[in-house]
């Protein structure tokens, strides 16, 4: 999933990301209800699990797409659908978004200034 990524040698390990998301979870909610593992599909593995409630996606349209098709195949699978819940994503000043390839490039943003 990786192979698209620019400057990929900069790309926290899987552990080092888990361990801060871990973290975070602590602070917000309990850590043991959450599932954490590693994506190495588009589907995740989101079509097969059968007590997943809800899939929480930014609003890139290919990533709502596949969400949508996920939520097909589980049907097809037998499986009840999820809720699709779509987070907005940051956005610079110049009304892209912000994205951690823009900042493994070197692009610099004050969080003043980032727009929710």
């Amino acid at each position: 999933m990786l192979e698209y990524k620019t400057k990929k040698h900069l790309i926290q390990s899987f552990d080092e990301r888990r361990s801060v998301l871990e973290e975070f979870i602590k602070t917000e909610s309990d850590v043991e209800r959450c599932s954490i593992f590693p994506i190495e599909t588009t589907e995740g593995g989101a079509e097969k699990m059968i007590d997943l409630d809800a899939l929480i996606i930014s609003d890139e349209i290919g990533v709502v797409q596949n969400a949508f098709d996920i939520n097909q195949m589980r049907i097809d699978n037998g499986l009840k659908r999820y809720h699709i819940v779509i987070i907005p994503r940051v956005r610079t000043q110049d009304g892209r978004p912000l994205s951690s390839s823009r900042i493994r490039n070197g692009e610099i943003f004050d969080p003043e200034t980032l727009i929710y």
